[in-house]
């Protein structure tokens, strides 16, 4: 396997007014309904299967975004298990004047299945690049430590 899964850029759009909670800033809702299509998306390439999410180990917003704002993720596959892969990503924002910033973040685990959405096994992932390696690692240690 190469290391075509190491922190892909995915899934942008923009923050439309349909898309904002009552305090007139972008819905949690909504941008987790994005991240998890964005990531799932990803797990599907890497699985060429058809793939759940199992869990959402963690999801944090760190600044809220606004009508304009251009989103996307940035997501790096973590590990693979016999049926499992891991992924975090990290959610981006660049405004109207062109500033960019993480937005959130967040772990999200997903399932290969087949038809009969049965578990089905994941390809192991290797990163042979060893400053890669030693960025997931650092990762798997802060993100997944519980």
């Amino acid at each position: 396997m190469d290391n075509s899964f190491y922190q892909v850029e995915s899934g942008d759009f923009y923050v439309e007014p349909g898309m904002l909670n009552h305090l007139k800033i972008l819905h949690g809702g909504v941008l987790l309904k994005q991240c998890d299509s964005t990531v799932g998306l990803l797990a599907n390439e890497y699985t060429h299967s058809r793939v759940l999410t199992v869990a959402i180990k963690q999801f944090n917003f760190t600044k809220p975004g606004h009508v304009g704002d251009h989103i996307w993720f940035r997501t790096t596959l973590l590990k693979t298990s016999r049926h499992t892969m891991t992924f975090f990503t990290e959610i981006l924002k660049r405004d109207i004047d062109n500033n960019a910033e993480k937005v959130g973040e967040g772990v999200l685990i997903f399932v290969a299945v087949d038809d009969k959405l049965r578990p089905i096994e994941v390809a192991p992932y290797y990163i042979k690049d060893m400053t890669q390696q030693r960025d997931v690692e650092q990762l798997i240690m802060i993100k997944l430590k519980d």
